[in-house]
């Protein structure tokens, strides 16, 4: 089969007929409905696929739509009516289903955030079902907001935060209600002066690396509250592993800081060589 499929980038009416809705070419490898392939359309076929896609809502299908769908394969979501009718389930119940992770009956209104999202009360709306796809904060989040969530990553919430977790493919963890927030995207470096202008509770999220200096004390890390999340490797003297291990959620490696000399030197003598 070639790999130009005919694909459907949105699908305003989800009860027209699959042949009155516009397909286009792509060659771009992103979730999407797939449809039919070129052969197909050609033959006439109305069977069609959706395949790796992160959120699939087929709450507004009708059971003649749903027929048309032959499988779905690679889908982390499947939103389905929160009173389906026997005709509906049925249609449903007959499509062949792969690797598909999780089907909820909602009614609520969907928003869905992928890679990292900073949410509290003032970006959410009331009753939503958030999906979340990486790494989610949510904050301060009062509980007559009714606010559904599905992590698809990491979650980090705030005390009082008060929603209804439905699923987590991923961790869990707690900040503080008053905790600020520091990230960084690729690379971070801790020293005394950095210590000294952060604010008491503070939480570092979804950094590739952090580099401690030696200078800085497990006392200035305690005094700060520091609390480290999603993190690929933490390079720290020796004296400051227990504080980093008894105060992080998934980071994967704690190394020495002798350790991250060695790399430098490894990395300087291969571009050297190069």
């Amino acid at each position: 089969m070639s790999k130009r499929y005919a694909g459907l980038i949105a699908l305003k009416d989800a009860t027209m007929s699959f042949d009155d809705v516009l397909l286009y070419y792509s060659d771009i490898p992103l979730p999407y409905f797939i449809m039919k392939t070129a052969k197909e359309k050609k033959e006439g076929k109305i069977m069609s696929r959706i395949i790796n896609h992160a959120l699939t809502d087929l709450r507004n299908f009708s059971p003649e739509a749903l027929k048309k769908i032959k499988s779905m394969t690679n889908v982390a979501l499947v939103l389905l009516p929160e009173n389906p009718t026997p005709e509906f389930s049925e249609a449903y119940a007959s499509i062949r289903k792969t690797n598909v992770a999780s089907e909820l009956n909602s009614s609520s209104d969907v928003c869905v955030f992928n890679g990292m999202s900073i949410l509290d009360k003032n970006n959410i709306a009331d009753n939503s079902l958030i999906v979340c796809n990486g790494l989610a904060v949510i904050k301060n989040i009062p509980k007559e907001k009714n606010i559904k969530v599905i992590v698809n990553g990491m979650l980090i919430k705030s005390s009082s935060a008060f929603m209804d977790i439905i699923k987590i493919n991923g961790a869990i963890g707690i900040i503080d209600d008053e905790a600020r927030i520091v990230k960084s995207n690729s690379t971070l470096t801790i020293d005394e002066n950095f210590i000294n202008n952060l604010s008491d509770k503070t939480a570092i999220i979804n950094c590739g690396k952090i580099y401690i200096e030696n200078e800085v004390s497990e006392a200035m890390l305690q005094s700060k509250g520091v609390v480290f999340y999603d993190t690929l490797q933490i390079f720290a003297s020796k004296e400051l592993h227990g504080y980093i291990q008894a105060n992080s959620y998934n980071v994967k490696n704690i190394c020495a800081a002798e350790e991250a000399k060695k790399r430098s030197k490894a990395k300087e003598r291969f571009f050297r060589w190069k």
